[in-house]
């Protein structure tokens, strides 16, 4: 379990059988989204994952720096073949998701059009 209390932001993570969950509360953005993303890295990366989960009810504030932070960390656990997904958001940072298109593009389209090594050209 990690967690930074100091911090206007603070992420409380929890591997439960194949289920990778983090907790998060605060603010999200350039001053706090390195400590959200290497905090949840890990659990994209460990073998015995298979679904990585966001808890977003305590976050209060999500700018454009914490709204890269988990496109990167969606198209990782894509890349890594883990299921991704967001919970409990409130409405102000659900409301930030919706108008960029977060909660409805596909992560695989994303990953192939951009990241995939077969799409680059040589």
């Amino acid at each position: 379990m990690s967690a930074c209390e100091t911090s206007p932001f603070a992420v409380r993570t929890k591997r439960t059988g194949t289920q990778f969950v983090a907790t998060c509360r605060g603010e999200m953005d350039v001053t706090t989204c390195d400590l959200f993303f290497a905090a949840v890295l890990p659990g994209i990366t460990d073998t015995a994952t298979s679904r990585v989960s966001i808890d977003l009810a305590d976050v209060t504030f999500l700018s454009a720096s914490g709204l890269r932070s988990l496109l990167l960390l969606l198209c990782a656990a894509h890349y890594n073949g883990k299921s991704f997904d967001l919970h409990r958001t409130q409405p102000q940072v659900r409301r930030v998701l919706d108008l960029f298109g977060f909660t409805t593009f596909k992560a695989g389209l994303v990953w192939e059009a951009t990241m995939s090594r077969t799409s680059r050209p040589h």
